[in-house]
C-alpha cells in the first residue's frame, strides 16, 4: 500500500501540473451537454463491454410537480399570495407529496415550518406521526426551538406520539449541541407521554398476542376478542414493535386490512415496507410494493431513503437498484446524491455488478437529467474496481466531452483498481507505468 500511496502522490503532482496548463488553454464548455445514449449504455453493460460511448443531443428536463412546489416555496417569502399560488398549482395534498417537500426544505426550517403549518390546516389532509417526526427533526435546531416545542405539543394534542427512534435522534443532536436544558425537557416530555399514553397498553396487548404463538386462526381470533379499534396510529406502532419479526408483521398487516371499516393507506403501506426490507422477507416486501402501486399509493421519499440505505448496508444491491428504478419512474424522485451514493455502494463490492451500475445511470438519464461529475465518478469507480480499464477510459473520454476534466478522484480510482488487480510493476515510481490507462499516460507525458 505504501507503493500505491507513492503512485497516487505522483499522479496528483501530474494533475497539479496539468491544471496549470488547462487554465491557460482550456476550451469553453460545449453548448450542448454530452450525454450517454441508451444504446451506448446498453452496449457497455453487456458482457463484451466493447462498444464506444456515443454522445447524443441534449435532453430537456421538466420539473415534476413536487419539485415545482419546492422551488416556489424557496423562491418566495411566506404570504397569502404564496398560499394562493400553492392552492392553484396543487389543490389536493397527500402524505407522499408533503413528505417530499419537507425533506427538500430541511435546510430551511422556517419555510419548512410555514409550509407544514399551512398544509396541516387544509381540509381533507390527514396528519400522521411520521409527518410530525420529520418536522420535529427539521426544527431541532437552536434557531427554531420555539417552533420545535410548539409543534411537539401540537403533535401530542392531536393524539400522535414521539417514537423512540425520533426521540433518540433529536436527543443526540441536542447533546451534541450542548443544549442540556432541552435534553432534560425532551426526556421529561417523552417519559411523561409514555406514562400517559393509553395507546401503549392497547399496542402492548396486540403485540403480546401476536408474539405469543405461531400465526394461525387462533391468533386472529384473540386479536378480535381484544375489541381494538384500529387506527393508522395503532397499526404503525404495532408494526414498529414487530420490526424484528417481519413475517408476523406481514400477517398482522394482512389481517387488520380485512377489519370492517378499516382500510390501509399510504401511511400504513410505507410503515410495513420499512419492516419487510430484510433478507428473510424480501419476497413479501416486493409483494406489498406491487399491492401498494395497485392501490394507487406511492412510497414516500423518507421511506425510500431509509429502505435504500438498509438494502445497501445489507449488500442487497439488486433490490436497491430495483427500488431506485421504481422511484425514478414515480413523482418523488431520489436526488443526485442518492444516485451517487447508490453507485458508490455498488462499487464497494469485491466484484462490482456493472449491469447494476449502468441500470442506475440509464434510469437517471432517462428522466431528463444530464450526468454530473459525481455520476461519471460513480461509473468510473466500478469499472476500475472491476479491472475494466479500457471501458473506464471510454467513460473518461465521454466525461471530458461533457466538460468535466479528470481530477484526483479519477486518478485515485485508477490507482485503487490497479492495486486491486495487482497490475503495478514493482519498480513503478510514478504515472509512467505501462499499466496506466492511456488518458493518464498522455497527461503525464504532456
Amino acid at each position: 500500500m505504501n507503493r500505491s500511496k507513492a503512485i497516487l502522490v505522483s499522479l496528483r503532482l501530474a494533475n497539479s501540473f496539468l491544471s496549470t496548463r488547462v487554465c491557460s488553454t482550456s476550451r469553453p464548455l460545449r453548448s450542448q451537454v454530452t450525454m450517454f445514449s441508451h444504446s451506448s449504455l446498453s452496449s457497455l453493460s453487456n458482457q463484451s463491454y466493447s462498444s464506444h460511448l456515443i454522445p447524443t443531443h441534449q435532453k430537456l428536463y421538466f420539473s415534476s410537480m413536487p419539485n415545482s412546489v419546492v422551488e416556489l416555496v424557496l423562491a418566495n417569502e411566506w404570504s397569502i399570495e404564496l398560499e394562493k399560488e400553492l392552492d392553484d398549482s396543487h389543490p389536493a395534498w397527500n402524505h407522499e407529496t408533503v413528505i417530499f417537500v419537507l425533506k427538500k426544505l430541511d435546510k430551511d426550517p422556517e419555510k419548512a415550518s410555514d409550509f407544514f403549518n399551512w398544509v396541516c390546516e387544509k381540509d381533507g389532509f390527514r396528519h400522521s406521526s411520521s409527518l410530525y417526526s420529520i418536522m420535529l427533526r427539521i426544527l431541532a435546531d437552536k434557531e427554531t426551538m420555539k417552533q420545535f416545542w410548539v409543534t411537539l405539543r401540537k403533535m401530542k394534542q392531536e393524539g400522535f406520539y414521539l417514537d423512540e427512534e425520533t426521540y433518540f435522534t433529536i436527543s443526540g443532536k441536542f447533546k451534541k449541541e450542548k443544549m442540556a436544558s432541552d435534553v432534560a425537557a425532551l426526556s421529561h416530555f417523552y417519559n411523561r407521554m409514555i406514562q400517559e399514553n393509553a395507546m401503549d397498553k392497547v399496542v402492548g396487548s396486540v403485540v403480546d398476542v401476536i408474539l405469543g404463538s405461531v400465526w394461525n386462526d387462533n391468533v386472529e381470533k384473540q386479536l378480535g376478542e381484544l375489541n381494538v379499534v384500529f387506527s393508522d396510529n395503532v397499526v404503525i406502532r404495532v408494526l414498529k414493535e414487530l420490526r424484528s419479526y417481519p413475517s408476523k408483521a406481514a400477517s398482522f398487516f394482512r389481517c387488520v386490512g380485512k377489519y370492517p371499516g378499516y382500510e390501509h393507506n399510504t401511511v400504513t403501506y410505507n410503515a410495513i415496507a420499512r419492516v419487510l426490507c430484510q433478507h428473510d422477507s424480501i419476497e413479501e416486501f416486493w409483494s406489498v410494493i406491487e399491492e401498494m402501486k395497485g392501490a394507487d399509493h406511492d412510497m414516500d421519499i423518507d421511506t425510500y431513503i431509509k429502505i435504500s440505505r438498509q438494502f445497501q448496508k445489507n449488500k442487497m444491491m439488486e433490490d436497491a437498484v430495483k427500488l431506485y428504478e421504481l422511484m425514478m419512474d414515480g413523482p418523488f424522485k431520489p436526488s443526485v446524491q442518492d444516485c451517487s451514493m447508490l453507485l458508490r455502494s455498488i462499487s464497494a463490492n469485491d466484484n462490482p455488478n456493472l449491469d447494476l451500475v449502468f441500470r442506475v445511470a440509464k434510469k437517471y438519464e432517462s428522466t431528463g437529467h444530464t450526468l454530473s461529475k459525481a455520476i461519471y465518478d460513480g461509473i468510473h469507480r466500478s469499472l476500475t474496481s472491476a479491472g475494466r480499464f479500457n471501458e473506464a477510459e471510454k467513460i473518461v473520454n465521454v466525461m471530458q466531452n461533457a466538460g468535466y476534466e479528470p481530477d484526483n478522484i479519477t486518478y485515485s480510482q485508477v490507482v485503487f483498481g490497479l492495486c486491486k488487480a495487482r497490475r503495478l510493476e514493482p519498480k513503478t515510481k510514478g504515472p509512467t507505468s505501462p499499466h496506466l490507462p492511456h488518458y493518464l499516460l498522455s497527461k503525464s507525458d504532456t
